[in-house]
């Protein structure tokens, strides 16, 4: 009977460690399995990172581009404006002078 009981303890022992030694060993392929799934999950938020940078700078370049469309067609503007107004100025001055010449020397016309 003792050694059956003896018999049991190491059959116990045998099977305990068994279980222990699966245990670990699932244990270990659990890990490794979350650390893939941790490194596919990493990729695809750097690859969503780089994704969202990309059309950002694309939307930041749109923008810009729009900006300095807009700026350029109100400095032209504005330029032509000027523009137009010291043309009439030099033509006014321009008459005034022909003027004042005819008036001082008598010329009428040329």
């Amino acid at each position: 009977m003792l050694q059956e009981t003896m018999n049991e303890i190491l059959s116990a022992e045998n099977e305990a460690e068994e279980i222990v030694a699966a245990a670990t060993l699932e244990a270990k392929e659990i890990v490794a399995a979350a650390e893939r799934e941790r490194e596919a999950i990493l990729l695809a938020a750097k690859k969503e990172a780089a994704e969202l940078m990309r059309s950002l700078e694309a939307e930041t370049q749109t923008a810009a581009k729009a900006d300095a469309d807009r700026i350029v067609s109100v400095g032209t503007a504005e330029a032509d404006a000027q523009y137009a107004e010291a043309e009439k100025q030099v033509s006014s001055a321009a008459e005034q002078i022909a003027d004042k010449v005819f008036e001082k020397y008598g010329v009428t016309s040329l």
